[in-house]
């Protein structure tokens, strides 16, 4: 089978209601899809082959094999899957919980799978901070653009999760250096604020110039990674990676 070379190269899938046994691909990707019947998803957690139907013109399904995947990601409602289509149906899958932090599992890729090695260069394709390892990479989280990081709103921001904060101490910063896509850097402001919930820490001050210089918009998802977080410093830089809502 011939691969039409339009295909989406990434996409993503927040965990919905009904997602248990089969979950339906986006339109967008499936619109330059040749015919079908079976697709390989590697993830952390080893190789799938899951079969692939195809209900009409325009929508694909992941089916036999898919049930498998859910139950050994322990996915829920809310968690989101990034695909990274590597050509002839094969995938490359990170899976994220409800806080927006890449699940961890047990058992190391490495020692599973053969071809280990090519899936940690998959990674680091997608990831921007090329010299960390699949072993020991830079922590990192994952937002969805919604509409308080717009523009649009009144006072833009981004809020960090409150687990990922904590962990790296990132309520002592003031400021935080984004590295986009293209390599261009932008020193956004960080305000933490302790007296509400739990703590809350959000940047804010410049967000809307980095929002509107990449051409984000609701649905988007990025990653953020932590690539420098020196001790005593009111600095910290993250590389983000930016993966297009589907249309």
């Amino acid at each position: 089978m011939e691969e039409n070379s339009r295909v989406t190269k990434h996409f993503f899938k927040v965990m919905s209601r009904d997602f248990h046994s089969k979950l339906a691909l986006p339109k967008a990707f499936c619109r330059n899809l040749n015919e079908v019947k079976l697709a390989n998803i590697t993830s952390a957690k080893g190789i799938w082959k899951i079969n692939v139907s195809r209900s009409n013109s325009e929508t694909v399904f992941f089916e036999e094999g898919w049930g498998d995947f859910v139950l050994q990601h322990h996915l829920a409602v809310g968690d989101i899957v990034v695909f990274e289509h590597i050509g002839e149906m094969r995938f490359n899958a990170f899976v994220f919980d409800f806080t927006a932090c890449e699940k961890e599992f047990d058992n190391d890729l490495a020692e599973r799978n053969e071809g280990s090695a090519g899936v940690c260069n998959n990674l680091e394709a997608i990831k921007t901070n090329a010299g960390s390892s699949c072993q020991h990479r830079d922590p990192y989280f994952v937002i969805t653009m919604k509409h308080h990081n717009t523009p649009d709103y009144r006072q833009p921001y981004m809020h960090i999760p409150v687990e990922f904060w904590k962990s790296n101490g990132l309520n002592k910063k003031t400021r935080i250096n984004l590295r986009d896509p293209s390599g261009k850097n932008w020193l956004v402001g960080l305000k933490f604020y302790k007296n509400v919930g739990n703590g809350r820490v959000t940047m804010e001050r410049g967000w809307k110039q980095f929002y509107e210089s990449n051409k984000l918009k609701i649905s988007d998802v990025c990653t953020f990674e932590l690539i420098h977080n020196p001790k005593g410093s009111t600095v910290a830089s993250m590389a983000v990676q930016i993966f297009p809502a589907p249309t």
